[in-house]
């Protein structure tokens, strides 16, 4: 796993192509960490997981099973990391993690099993245009480092802030059974003189029920 750059957290999610020439190694124990919670194995993103349904429409409040379209901010210390919509099928669930593709990146960003079921389960009871915040996988999904970590990494420590958005590689095996790089949002949460913490569980996630997708 390795850092790529950093934002403020007032940048609601990608909206620029990441500078692939500030990577740095963070080290084999996160590798480990992540490996222990993520599935090696992507489910299909976005429209794609709709085109075989049984053609569902309609604009009354969202029952399990009934095809949409869901936006979605993923939170860390309320403060926002990812800005996204995705296409899913009500209620579903998965113990997957899920690979999504955003236009102008060269590799997906990571959202979580506990995180796609949270928005699945969550737009359930919803009306078109209404919203509602949900769990998301996690304060304790966190990792210290110390300062002379982060510097070998090639950052400035004295720069980084609180509320920095740092973007994560994180590695897993794609559906052609080679290592693939996924990107993950996370966020300092701590520093003192000594280190810092960052986070990339995610607290909260809220959710805006957009509109029903037709699969017929």
């Amino acid at each position: 796993m390795a850092v790529q750059t950093k934002s403020k957290s007032e940048d609601k999610g990608p909206k620029k192509k990441i500078n692939w020439t500030q990577v740095g190694v963070i080290g084999f124990c996160v590798l480990v960490v992540f490996m222990c919670i993520v599935s090696f194995s992507g489910l299909p993103n976005a429209l794609g997981n709709l085109i075989n349904g049984d053609g569902v429409t309609g604009t009354g409040v969202v029952a399990a099973g009934n095809p949409v379209y869901v936006n979605y901010t993923m939170n860390i210390g309320g403060s926002p990391v990812l800005m996204s919509g995705i296409g899913l099928y009500a209620g579903s669930q998965t113990n997957q993690t899920q690979y999504i593709q955003f236009e102008g990146y060269k590799h997906p960003f990571a959202i979580y099993a506990d995180e796609y079921n949270q928005i699945a389960s969550g737009v359930v009871g919803l009306s078109v245009g209404e919203s509602r915040s949900v769990a998301g996988s996690g304060a304790s999904l966190a990792y210290a480092f110390a300062k002379d970590n982060i510097t070998s990494m090639g950052l400035d420590f004295d720069t980084l802030e609180v509320k920095d958005v740092l973007y994560l590689n994180e590695y897993y095996t794609d559906e052609l059974g080679e290592e693939a790089i996924a990107i993950r949002p996370a966020m300092i949460t701590e520093k003192t003189a000594d280190g810092l913490v960052i986070q990339y569980g995610t607290d909260t996630i809220d959710i805006e029920m957009v509109g029903y997708v037709s699969t017929s």
